[in-house]
């Protein structure tokens, strides 16, 4: 499951985020690079601990939707990545394993809005093909760490984003599909209904494949 999240940011925030990082120090990304992606990266980065990461962590952790499809049990290695002129990312397969965590999903949260700059696609190839993103600001792409990816390159402009990895309390992404499409329709029965004995049923369907599956 691929999941485009719009508006996890909101605007003003991200304006006043785009001025402090316009005086910020960014550093290599070949720092943060594994032995074989130092031949294909191309960028610059701010790691963690940093105050506009830690900002931009807590809203994206408290969005309701990417709690319910992601099932964070922790983040790792989150950091704010820029592309100038002709940078780019090549194919790459992310780590399985940071540290010693698990690495289940990928998260891109687009911080330069979409008129500001050309290219830097986001590129994901899975059992279909090659598909890209690009994200406008506040909106978060949010997949599974096991695709071959890479970032084109931009063309015009400078391209700027937080990027992460999620380990979750549900390992399998057929698990996370699944509790999201019942959560989905819990919560629309609900709304349109309210506390039916089909929102029961959904109800305890949700809570008991989770309590089945989630592991912390």
């Amino acid at each position: 499951m691929i999941l485009h999240i719009e508006n996890v940011i909101d605007r003003g925030t991200l304006s006043v985020i785009r001025d402090k990082l316009a005086k910020a120090q960014f550093t290599s990304g070949l720092e943060s690079a594994g032995w074989a992606a130092k031949q294909v990266k191309n960028n610059q980065q701010i790691r963690a601990p940093h105050p506009l990461i830690d900002l931009l962590h807590k809203r994206l952790e408290q969005h309701e939707l990417v709690k319910v499809a992601a099932r964070p049990a922790k983040f790792v290695n989150v950091m704010i990545n820029r592309y100038d002129q002709e940078q780019a990312y090549g194919t790459h397969m992310d780590d399985a394993l940071m540290g010693d965590t698990r690495t289940d999903l990928s998260f891109t949260l687009g911080i330069t809005p979409l008129s500001d700059y050309e290219g830097g696609e986001l590129v994901i190839e899975d059992s279909s093909g090659e598909r890209s993103w690009r994200l406008e600001q506040g909106d978060v792409l949010l997949y599974p760490t096991q695709f071959l990816h890479r970032v084109n390159p931009v063309s015009k402009g400078s391209r700027i984003a937080m990027v992460g990895w999620i380990e979750s309390a549900l390992r399998e992404p057929q698990q996370r599909e699944m509790c999201l499409d019942l959560y989905t329709a819990m919560r629309q029965e609900f709304e349109q209904h309210g506390k039916t004995a089909q929102f029961d049923l959904l109800s305890k369907t949700y809570n008991n494949l989770l309590r089945r599956w989630a592991k912390r």
